[in-house]
């Protein structure tokens, strides 16, 4: 039987008992609310991507819902029909859509999820490391792997009457908890077992339990047995007290956060100067330029024409924008008038070669959509900032709230770049008391244009130097 074709099997077996598998679905509920309380320990960020594989009926899929709150939810499972049933539960809070998804193979889907999670359904992957990396691979950086799935010495005493009848089990044969781990090099984290131990009448009660949640696939070549056959297992089984045991692997991995090669330039108001900012940083680091939000292009041409023009960028280093809205409003704002739909969530980053300078609109709070602040994408894109900010009356709160804001959501300040005539006393507040470096001053320009930007570049800082400086400064904190 083809991969396919079995895959096909066990989502039919499964969708037939949509019905009434939460009647039986005691192991499966505790396991369910054991992960869930896992998560919630997880640092996640504010309404994270999540996506859930295997849900079911939704038993992973409440647990979590009651626990963090508004996310974006990617709710999928291999039936049709336990689908539907998860889909007619509660409502979750935040935005919810439901897939049919070989959560082994899953195609089409866009990387970025701040947590992908499964309660006993990985078991069914005929290469379970190597489909927990597929997984991993969608994680955004420090993104989190979260499932729960069966151990060796799972069923051990269903196993050992078939022996004493002379047979091989149709069970599956899973793997011990220390052999469970994806099938790739940047993934932190690790498996703790549980064991839970379920009483029955006899032997056809757990059967029974078995098919009413869909679980009777038999392992891959693995028959199943005859009328006969089955007496003498279920004698056997009964004999010794009809006792099953479910060991439970718990795995949590976090995906490492690679030192980042480039910058997210956003300021402490609008009209600060992030694009001549932005300019000059890919002038200095030889950069890459994108702007993943664009407003106000009814009235002015685009940030990212500017940029490539004042930082000489040929073409194949310019990507465009995710959004581009006409009205020179926040996001949020521009997009409602449009009759548009904005979705942060959906924003993710060119791959590039060279570093990549991108540029936010407006400050920290500008709402991108319903639900994301500009200070939410920076988070989920997991870059250093580089903060625009005047150099005159007023920078210094505005420019060290800003800095409290990013400190609280774990975000790491590059440096700041100032703007207008040059401050010594401003300067050294922003430094002794936002802890972060000034990059650059921009005094007042009597022409902006390319010379500008060439001049000002040779002034910074190569990149490495600044990420070195930046993150040995947090290494040595920690």
């Amino acid at each position: 039987m083809t991969q396919a074709a079995r895959n096909a099997r066990v989502g039919d077996r499964f969708g037939a008992a949509a019905a009434r598998y939460e009647d039986h679905a005691a192991i499966q509920r505790i396991a369910a609310e054991r992960l869930a309380s896992d998560i919630a320990l997880l640092p996640l960020p504010p309404c994270p991507r999540i996506l859930e594989i295997g849900c079911g009926t939704g038993l992973l899929t409440q647990a979590l819902a009651r626990r963090l709150g508004p996310a974006d939810w990617t709710v999928t499972d291999i039936s049709p029909g336990m689908l539907a049933a998860a889909r007619r539960g509660p409502a979750l809070p935040g935005t919810a859509r439901y897939q049919l998804l070989d959560g082994e193979h899953p195609a089409g889907l866009t990387g970025g999820f701040d947590l992908i999670c499964s309660s006993l359904a990985v078991q069914w992957f005929s290469d379970l490391n190597t489909g927990l990396a597929r997984l991993a691979g969608l994680l955004a950086p420090g993104g989190h792997l979260a499932v729960v799935t069966l151990a060796s010495g799972t069923f051990a005493e269903w196993r050992a009457a078939h022996a004493a009848a002379g047979l091989a089990p149709a069970t599956p044969n899973y793997p011990p908890p220390h052999a469970i781990r994806p099938a790739m090099t940047d993934m932190a984290g690790g498996v703790r077992g549980e064991r839970l131990i379920q009483d029955h009448p006899d032997g056809l009660h757990f059967l029974r339990g078995l098919k009413g949640i869909g679980a009777t696939t038999p392992a891959p070549g693995r028959p199943p047995l005859g009328a006969a056959q089955l007496r003498r297992v279920l004698g056997a089984f009964d004999e010794h007290g009809a006792t099953v045991t479910y060991h439970l692997a718990f795995g949590m991995w976090r995906k490492n956060m690679q030192r980042p090669n480039g910058v997210f330039v956003t300021g402490t108001d609008t009209g600060i100067g992030k694009t001549l900012v932005s300019a000059i940083l890919a002038r200095a680091w030889s950069a890459d330029y994108w702007k993943p939000v664009q407003t106000g292009v009814a009235e002015e041409p685009g940030d990212t024409d500017t940029v490539a023009h004042l930082a000489q960028l040929p073409p194949e280093r310019l990507h465009l924008p995710a959004y581009v809205l006409q009205a020179p409003l926040s996001p949020w704002a521009a997009a409602t008038l449009e009759d548009t739909v904005v979705d942060a969530t959906t924003i993710v980053p060119p791959a590039t070669r060279a570093p990549l300078i991108v540029e936010g609109a407006g400050g920290l709070y500008v709402p991108i959509d319903d639900t994301h602040m500009m200070i939410d994408l920076i988070a989920r894109l997991d870059m250093p900032v580089v903060l625009a900010a005047r150099s005159g009356l007023g920078t210094i709160n505005h420019t060290l709230l800003s800095l409290k804001a990013l400190q609280r959501r774990g975000i790491p300040v590059l440096g700041v770049v100032m703007s207008g005539p040059p401050s010594a006393g401003n300067k050294e507040a922003i430094e002794r008391f936002g802890g972060v470096r000034v990059l650059a001053e921009i005094p007042p320009l009597p022409r902006v244009d390319a010379a500008a930007v060439e001049a000002l570049a040779q002034g910074v800082a190569p990149l490495a130097e600044c990420l070195a400086a930046l993150y040995d400064a947090e290494t040595e904190a920690d």
